[in-house]
């Protein structure tokens, strides 16, 4: 589904991503996390299209987009969705008008089918009622469920949510993060990527993560192993932002007994 092959990505001489190599089977999950500044971004502009390595190839259903031609990256686009950091909504159309306009391009939906996509996903994310509201008067958490319902609407093969939590609460945070895992449960064949910088949202998409780190890949596997057994620097990494939840919480998210035994001093009396 996705291949990045030794790739290495420069801007002004400054190295965003060095050699960097992953794969994402069909139907898989994974988290792309690491800090600020670390090349997600640059890894998601290069799978689309947007921009060239300087080095190596990435492949998007078997197409190098690296240098594939503008026809041949929008074929491939059309069987990918993208929910955007900020919603990417059009502000000159509705929010029904915004989720047709990517059916009516990148389906073969008849008109009462689109129309009864639209509702499921607009139910789905717990906003039935905004259809004919248009971006500017919803908030920025609600722009983002719009985003994700309209990343899927096209019922693509990969969908891709770019920090979908960001600057969010954590209430509306858990919200949206529910919204995609009880959306996905239908479009199980569907592959989905999630670049984001909160570990926990990272944890609670996906059993897999690749961790950037300076550019490099600092680890890739399932989260618990990386927990409990990852180098030193990917052990503090994920746990500096996970010791200081509540233990209730903690436990919520199924975090390793050792570790919560660890780093939790009460945890004896649970």
């Amino acid at each position: 589904m996705i291949r990045f092959e030794h790739i290495t990505k420069k801007y002004d001489g400054a190295v965003i991503l060095d050699d960097v190599s992953f794969a994402v089977k069909p139907g898989e999950r994974l988290s792309l996390i690491g800090p600020g500044g670390c090349g997600k971004t640059t890894v998601l502009k290069l799978l689309l299209g947007l921009e060239r390595p300087n080095k190596g190839n990435a492949y998007l259903f078997d197409t190098d987009m690296s240098h594939a031609s503008e026809s041949e990256k929008q074929l491939v686009c059309r069987r990918t969705g993208m929910a955007f950091q900020q919603g990417g909504l059009f502000d000159f159309m509705t929010v029904r008008e915004n989720l047709l306009f990517a059916m009516e391009h990148m389906t073969q939906k008849t008109a009462e089918e689109m129309d009864n996509t639209m509702q499921r996903l607009l139910a789905g994310v717990k906003l039935a009622g905004t259809a004919a509201m248009f971006p500017h008067e919803l908030s920025g958490g609600m722009k983002r469920r719009i985003g994700i319902a309209r990343a899927l609407c096209t019922e693509p093969e990969l969908a891709i949510f770019d920090e979908p939590t960001a600057g969010l609460d954590p209430v509306t945070s858990t919200i949206i993060l529910q919204m995609i895992g009880e959306l996905s449960g239908a479009h199980q064949k569907t592959s989905m990527l999630v670049a984001s910088s909160n570990v926990e949202i990272a944890i609670r998409f996906a059993d897999r993560l690749l961790i950037l780190h300076e550019g490099k890949v600092e680890a890739d596997g399932p989260w618990r192993e990386l927990l409990l057994n990852g180098t030193e620097w990917v052990r503090n990494f994920l746990s500096v932002r996970l010791i200081g939840l509540d233990i209730e919480y903690a436990l919520g998210l199924d975090l390793p007994k050792p570790f919560i035994a660890k780093h939790w001093h009460n945890a004896a009396k649970l």
